[in-house]
């Protein structure tokens, strides 16, 4: 598991850089987020400062890739979790950095060589309002995710019920089309703006762009919706295919990602094609109101923005609802990182992750941040000290890694509980009548002594 995410972090390195050159080449006479005039394009400093910018990119996603090879052998999952997430961040970071000050060269290259862009009235072309949305798909092209995502959601709970986070993929799921068909919503209420002066080159533009973005929705849809059925998945397909079937999905999503990079930046590449068509180009220089590669606008009252690239949609931090949704979106990403970081870190690093205690109600078993279990004295058939776990078990909730075992399962088509460590031996089996038991400690002693306490305890 820990070479595939060095190599899925080399994959995040090298799309980081090929997707940050992407500013690097022009659009709609905009190059690195500065609009320059059309003849200057070519202009020998800004060359220079775009293939910098790209080659810089490039050698950092090599020393990220270089960085990232101790995940291989770091034995705690913890911090091979943690060493994941910060090399993830750090290439983010360091390519937002490397576009920030290669966005400011430019910028100085235009203001030293005084470039004035031309002016032009502003254009109304009333046909390509009447007709902006005329290639947008129908709606109705997102039946199909829907149809999967609320059917994945049944089909679940009638398998397991609710208890198993059926719910919690349910209501993901559900999130993620809604989310897919509100930017639907923002791309059909982009408004049009004439950047030639040729009306029929306009509406091919306006066409092309509203067509792959409208189908682009859809299709992300359609490829996340198998999401919904992933609660079920885990507990129908045994453990080891499951895991298979994981990371061919991963991959799936991976090549997807990379096909709507390839999707988006065809797109572009025609709507500068139809653009250099036109014998003149409207400048629109909107420098002043985007901020590398952020826009703000307090003016402009649309919450969601095509973004200047061709290549995304941008929220308008200028207005509430767009700061709102940052800073949402900021602590959604900081919960879930706590989340997956603290028991791993517990289980790692304290001297007993894994509790056990018995008292004369019963036996408590406990693991960090989890509802801690009770087991009745006159609910226990036998207790014993095994070397290995039934290969039969799938996992229902919890936690399944090279380490560790925690959470609900399945073991032998019989509901139970484990907290275990893969590589300690011995393991306490507990069996009730309704449910097993599987519990180690860190110090196979206490394993021991646990045992002998229960047996003791039962013999009372």
């Amino acid at each position: 598991m820990n070479f595939f995410l060095y190599l899925l972090l080399v994959g995040v390195n090298f799309v980081m850089a090929f997707s940050g050159r992407i500013p690097a080449n022009p659009h709609k006479n905009i190059i690195l987020e500065t609009t320059l005039p059309k003849e200057k394009l070519q202009d020998e400093q800004v060359l220079t400062v775009s293939r910098t910018y790209k080659k810089r990119l490039l050698q950092w996603a090599f020393v990220f890739s270089v960085i990232a090879l101790p995940i291989i052998v770091i034995p705690y999952d913890s911090l091979t979790l943690i060493y994941f997430i910060m090399m993830t961040i750090g290439i983010i970071g360091t390519s937002f950095y490397l576009q920030v000050i290669y966005i400011r060269k430019m910028t100085t290259i235009k203001v030293q060589n005084d470039w004035i862009l031309p002016t032009s009235p502003i254009l109304v072309d009333t046909t390509l309002v009447a007709n902006k949305n005329r290639k947008l798909i129908s709606a109705w092209w997102f039946l199909p995710s829907i149809l999967i995502t609320v059917l994945g959601f049944i089909y679940s709970f009638k398998t397991i019920g609710l208890s198993n986070g059926t719910w919690i993929m349910g209501i993901l799921s559900l999130l993620m089309s809604g989310m897919f068909l509100l930017f639907y919503y923002f791309i059909a209420r982009f408004p049009v703006k004439p950047v030639t002066s040729d009306a029929t080159i306009n509406q091919q533009v306006n066409d092309q762009m509203r067509h792959h973005w409208s189908v682009l929705m859809a299709v992300s849809s359609l490829v996340l919706s198998p999401l919904s059925f992933l609660p079920t998945s885990s507990v129908m397909i045994p453990y080891e295919q499951m895991m298979l079937f994981s990371v061919g999905y991963a991959v799936f999503i991976l090549l997807f990602v990379l096909f709507t990079f390839y999707y988006l930046f065809s797109s572009r590449k025609k709507q500068d094609q139809l653009i250099a068509q036109a014998k003149e180009y409207r400048y629109s220089d909107e420098d002043q109101y985007w901020k590398y590669g952020l826009y703000i606008n307090p003016d402009d009252k649309r919450i969601m923005v095509p973004d200047r690239v061709g290549m995304n949609i941008s929220a308008n931090l200028g207005r509430p609802a767009g700061k709102l949704t940052l800073g949402l979106t900021g602590i959604v990403v900081l919960i879930a990182l706590v989340v997956a970081c603290v028991p791993l870190l517990i289980s790692d690093f304290s001297a007993n992750p894994f509790e056990l205690e018995t008292t004369h109600n019963g036996i408590y078993l406990s693991a960090p941040l989890s509802q801690s279990r009770k087991i009745d004295w006159n609910e226990i058939e036998t207790v014993k000290l095994v070397d290995t776990l039934p290969k039969n078990r799938l996992r229902v909730y919890g936690t399944a890694t090279e380490n560790y075992l925690t959470g609900e399962f399945q073991v032998n088509n019989k509901p139970a509980y484990l907290l275990v460590l893969s590589n300690k031996k011995p393991i306490l089996e507990i069996q009730t009548k309704n449910k097993w038991y599987y519990y180690t400690n860190k110090d196979s002693k206490l394993t021991e002594k646990y045992y002998n306490n229960i047996q003791s305890m039962r013999g009372k």
